[in-house]
């Protein structure tokens, strides 16, 4: 829900409103996540309430063990495939490597626009 359809930017610098709603969310954002760490601890706030979240099932370490010594290794552990990332193929190749693989275009550069305040 906005709190406001628009700005009257004849009264104001869409830059100022841009930075001030900036600080004012990451001011709310650490309000509502102090209260909600004390709440979590045991502290008793008015009107708040600590209940139980979504239950989600999970294998327990004792249900690996079993699992696999009833159905094979195999069974109980699944191997996601996965790209190799960036830091791995660091940690693998050299410098250089690195490089070559670069220049073919095997490793890219992405980037995405953010809006940044200029003063």
């Amino acid at each position: 829900m906005l709190l406001c359809e628009t700005i009257d930017l004849d009264l104001t610098k869409e830059v100022d409103v841009y930075e001030n709603a900036i600080e004012t969310i990451k001011y709310l954002q650490d309000v509502v996540a102090s209260i909600e760490k004390r709440v979590l601890k045991g502290e008793n706030i008015e009107g708040l309430e600590r209940v139980q979240g979504m239950k989600r099932r999970s294998v327990t370490d004792f249900g690996l063990e079993y699992l696999s010594k009833e159905f094979g290794r195999e069974f109980a552990y699944t191997s996601i495939e996965k790209p190799i990332t960036i830091g791995q193929l660091v940690e693998k190749l050299s410098e250089e490597e690195v490089s070559e693989l670069t220049k073919r275009g095997v490793i890219a550069y992405k980037s995405s626009p953010k809006i940044i305040i200029k003063r």
